[in-house]
């Protein structure tokens, strides 16, 4: 048997070709059919026909010896089935060629065969459309995001004037007012004025917190050593939040920017009156906690008062209090031009 796509000798029965791996199974050899036919142009003829009934081409008798036919016996064409013949071997190595039957379903295509695996790519073409759509698109959504043709196309303020006049207000307006703006002119300040802004909107802050940490001392003595537990941690997270303000000021202050000179002194002043205030609530941040741990606050009242007056002097009032309250008014920021 040989393969109809390479003529590969194959074995007869064989399914598949074992050198291109194509499907054999559905191909039968065909023998010649059994008749008279006529030499010059293959058209069927009777047997008694002497010349060709297509052509006219003479015909050699159809029977040894010169003998004829009946008239009365039916010409017949003698035709094996396909599949009851088989193909004589010389025959089949002369034509290196087999007839095929082909199903009306077609075969299943073979996951190794190199017609599958071309068959099965995209085309070049398919391809490049698909680049060149793809960057359209990623060129079209970037002109959409940025507007080069307006720039202004996403600022929320307008930057045109406007003709008014036929909407009851007077000329050409260049700014919005009392929504977006009250109209007037915005003070910048630079240098040594913004500096010395900042240090006294700081100093004004240290003496609230200043405040605050007398009235959680006050607040002390009245629930510390009382039975009411809620007061005593709502005193302890009071105290507690005041010393995460007051660290947040110190810092705030030493990041402000001195480095004219002119306000150099001014800020360090602030930035040590900051940290001695930040000790003397550490030490209420204490003897709160303590307050609130105890179970018997009543019993504890030494132990608690000796918490709070850790770092008192000889009058009893807090070292770094009294600081503080030497120090605040003298250390008050003042404008290096005198105004």
């Amino acid at each position: 048997m040989i393969c109809p796509r390479c003529s590969t000798h194959i074995p007869d029965g064989s399914l598949r070709c074992p050198a291109c791996h194509a499907s054999v199974d559905m191909t039968i050899a065909l023998p010649p059919l059994r008749g008279r036919w006529c030499p010059s142009c293959g058209a069927g003829a009777a047997w008694d026909d002497e010349v060709c009934p297509a052509c006219g081409f003479p015909l050699e008798p159809a029977w040894g010896g010169g003998a004829s036919r009946s008239a009365d016996e039916p010409v017949v064409l003698e035709v094996e089935a396909a599949a009851s013949v088989e193909p004589a071997a010389d025959e089949a190595d002369d034509t290196k060629s087999i007839p095929r039957i082909e199903s009306a379903v077609p075969a299943e295509h073979d996951p190794e065969s190199k017609v599958a695996v071309q068959e099965s790519m995209p085309r070049t073409s398919r391809l490049a459309f698909a680049a060149a759509a793809s960057a359209a698109l990623v060129c079209g959504l970037a002109l959409a995001i940025t507007h080069p043709w307006d720039p202004d196309v996403y600022t929320p303020q307008t930057t045109k004037g406007a003709d008014t006049s036929m909407a009851g207000f007077p000329g050409t307006m260049e700014t919005l007012t009392g929504q977006d703006s009250d109209g007037r002119p915005v003070e910048i300040m630079e240098g040594d004025d913004a500096t010395f802004a900042q240090l006294t909107e700081e100093y004004e802050k240290l003496g609230a917190y200043a405040g605050r940490a007398d009235e959680s001392e006050a607040l002390f003595e009245e629930v510390a050593y009382g039975p009411d537990l809620d007061e005593r941690l709502r005193g302890r997270r009071e105290v507690e939040a005041l010393a995460i303000d007051t660290s947040n000021l110190i810092e705030r202050l030493e990041r402000v920017d001195v480095t004219s000179g002119t306000y150099a002194e001014d800020r360090d002043r602030l930035v040590r009156l900051g940290n001695w205030l930040r000790n003397r609530i550490d030490t209420l941040r204490k003897a709160w906690t303590a307050a609130a741990e105890s179970e018997d606050p009543a019993a504890d009242a030494d132990r608690l008062r000796a918490v709070l007056t850790a770092d008192a002097g000889e009058d009893g009032t807090s070292g770094y209090k009294a600081l503080f309250d030497e120090s605040y008014e003298a250390w008050r920021p003042v404008r290096a031009d005198g105004a």
